[in-house]
């Protein structure tokens, strides 16, 4: 009878301790997961920012090439422009033209 007691306390203390050890595994567990949610939330914000960033400066370059092509495209059809670039740019000069180059 008093060992049948003993294995009673034993076997509910037993309990006890694994409940405990079981209760102290899942919360250090929780606690680990919050932090790597707080870390991945930090790192979200700081890549969200980044995204926000390069899209502004996306927008910036986007406007400047259409402004280019329409550059490119005046100067394409500008036979002045074509005539004076000749001239700057790659010395060009008519057949029946003298140069005169003063220092």
């Amino acid at each position: 009878m008093v060992n049948e007691q003993n294995n009673a306390r034993e076997t509910k203390n037993n309990s006890k301790t694994i409940i405990k050890i079981v209760t102290a595994a899942l919360t250090v567990l929780f606690v680990m997961l919050v932090i790597a949610l707080i870390v991945n939330l930090v790192k979200l914000g700081a890549v969200n920012s980044r995204k926000a960033a390069l899209e502004a400066q996306n927008a910036r370059l986007e406007q400047v090439i259409a402004e280019n092509d329409k550059m490119i495209e005046a100067c394409q059809n500008d036979p002045q422009f074509i005539e004076d670039y000749a001239r700057e740019m790659l010395d060009m000069v008519y057949r029946d033209e003298i140069v005169f180059n003063g220092k």
